[in-house]
């Protein structure tokens, strides 16, 4: 079969346009087009090798057996949805924290996505209080030319009585400053705010010498994601780890080869994130010769995550 035929079943199989593949070889749509019917006159080896290289890539996506990481609702998952919902029907204050790679995004996403009344930001470190501010006066569709105080106001004005929820992940970046703009929010509009982050967000509330009592003293709950994670770890670990390994490979099943899930275990050292682009490598190297997933393939990626 030559060049044309493969590539004209590949867009044919994948719904591929010429611009499409133009834009995956680093061809002009011209060439694509003039190849496509035999009438390019310029270096034929150049324009097959682009293509023969672009049909390879996509022969081999195809081939690749894709790991998703969807919301697992584990227990400690569902104490962090248990203290979102409570904190939203109270217009409370909340605060989720712990180490890094234990869920708390996906499980604000989760929230976010299962109810219409909720705002959910995802701060980074560039976020000074009045880049918050706009944000939420933008997700709230109001006015963001002003200064603090006014940017403030407008949120109170559109978020009073409204019984809707503020969530902010990675709330530990944020200045004391915003973070005090967040309570005041709270206090006159009457929605609630759950702050979530690195255990670092508690000093943040607290002040080194207890000083911000004032925002503190406002929060209702506080759910530590480490403490809790303890409790329930590997019982967890389990179910997530079965989410992400393919459904239909016998030789992947946790419950009939145990020694596979200690080993993912081990691996990745408890760790959600850890485990989750561990067991994709595994995965994707399982389909190589159709080696399956085993204890040793497991142990020969994990020497090549970073510690």
């Amino acid at each position: 079969m030559n060049v044309i035929e493969n590539l004209n079943r590949l867009m044919a199989r994948k719904r591929y346009t010429q611009s499409k593949v133009a834009a995956n070889t680093g061809l002009s749509a011209a060439t694509i087009s003039q190849y496509l019917k035999g009438t390019y006159t310029g270096n034929i080896d150049n324009v097959e090798a682009a293509i023969n290289n672009f049909i390879t890539r996509e022969e081999d996506k195809e081939k690749s057996r894709e790991v998703k990481a969807n919301f697992v609702k584990t227990q400690l998952a569902s104490k962090c949805l248990t203290l979102l919902r409570n904190t939203h029907l109270d217009a409370d204050i909340g605060v989720i924290y712990g180490s890094a790679g234990l869920g708390k995004s996906m499980v604000l996403r989760q929230y976010a996505n299962s109810y219409k009344d909720v705002i959910l930001i995802e701060a980074d470190p560039g976020y000074t209080t009045k880049v918050l501010l706009q944000e939420l006066c933008d997700r709230l569709g109001v006015s963001k030319s002003g200064n603090i105080h006014e940017l403030s106001e407008n949120c109170i004005t559109a978020l009073h009585d409204t019984g809707w929820v503020v969530l902010i992940d990675e709330a530990e970046l944020l200045p004391y400053r915003a973070l005090e703009a967040m309570r005041r929010i709270h206090d006159r509009s009457g929605a609630g705010v759950v702050l979530a982050g690195m255990p670092r967000l508690l000093l943040n509330l607290k002040g080194r010498r207890g000083e911000y009592a004032q925002l503190y003293s406002r929060v209702g709950m506080a759910l530590d994601l480490d403490k809790e994670k303890a409790k329930h770890e590997r019982a967890d670990f389990d179910r997530i780890l079965a989410s992400l390994l393919p459904a239909d490979d016998d030789e992947s099943n946790i419950d009939t080869h145990p020694g596979l899930a200690d080993a993912f275990y081990k691996a990745s050292k408890g760790n959600y994130r850890r485990l989750f682009k561990l067991a994709r490598g595994v995965v994707r190297a399982s389909g190589i010769g159709d080696q399956g997933i085993s204890v040793a393939l497991v142990e020969e990626y994990s020497s090549m995550l970073i510690n």
